[in-house]
């Protein structure tokens, strides 16, 4: 007797139940409020960022990158599996942090079709910003509205960004400067947490780097990213202060 293995459910991208390609002739009525919020993204203890966002998400984040053979640079926001620190529960952000630019992309994403390779505006269609009676129109005249016009190029920007800064990560990978890390925090208050499978660039094998390929990367703009991720380092503190108070509870 033999059954039928039911294909495997696809990967939804982070924040994601269902992706559904913008369509006026569907959609035509929605509207889109940002006054919605950032609940979407409570449990999310990382979130990607571009390589564009370094110096920015540096002041607020430590800056790791995914283990694995294709790494890819994150936003670390809590030091627990399914703990934001930074969202809040009314559905605000931290007023004093940087908000990252996929959060900000949400309910929109750019996709590619797995079979023709194009690229189409995605939207998750339940999200909260979308609605019928709530925020501003997303077509007028069954045309795209300057509204949606700007989030699909926000999603674009932050599509190249992302591309450029998994570029950045696998070269900085494949040249021997990252290394698989954990990290431990103890709370004075007690408790602990333990955050594990992200790598770290060690600076001290920057060294080690031949002159041909540092002006590479210097050319590239690579070297401010660089920097950046190591001056993130400080921020571990943020996430320990912000942190404790939950531990304690």
């Amino acid at each position: 007797m033999s059954a039928t293995v039911p294909p495997a459910a696809p990967v939804m991208p982070l924040f994601f139940k269902r992706v559904v390609g913008v369509n006026p002739q569907l959609h035509g009525t929605l509207k889109l409020d940002r006054a919605a919020g950032f609940g979407f993204a409570a449990h999310a203890q990382s979130v990607p960022i571009g390589l564009t966002e370094f110096e920015a998400a540096a002041q607020h984040f430590p800056i790791l990158f995914t283990s694995g053979p294709s790494p890819v640079p994150v936003a670390l926001l809590g030091l627990r599996e399914g703990q934001n620190l930074f969202a809040r529960p009314d559905g605000g952000w931290a007023p004093d942090a940087y908000v990252p630019a996929y959060v900000r992309a949400f309910p929109f994403i750019f996709v590619e079709d797995a079979d023709s390779k194009s690229l189409f505006v995605g939207m998750e269609p339940d999200a909260p910003h979308l609605s019928a009676d709530r925020g501003q129109p997303m077509f007028e005249d069954g045309r795209p509205s300057p509204l949606l016009n700007e989030a699909v190029a926000f999603c674009q920007a932050f599509r190249e960004a992302a591309i450029a800064g998994g570029a950045f990560a696998r070269a900085l990978d494949a040249a021997g400067l990252l290394e698989e890390e954990e990290a431990t925090v103890s709370f004075t208050a007690g408790g602990s947490a333990r955050v594990r499978g992200f790598k770290l660039l060690k600076p001290e094998r920057l060294a080690d780097v031949d002159d041909a390929t540092f002006l590479e990367w210097r050319r590239m703009g690579w070297l401010t990213a660089i920097y950046a991720h190591l001056f993130s380092a400080g921020r571990w503190g943020r996430l320990i202060e912000l942190g404790a108070p939950r531990a304690a509870a």
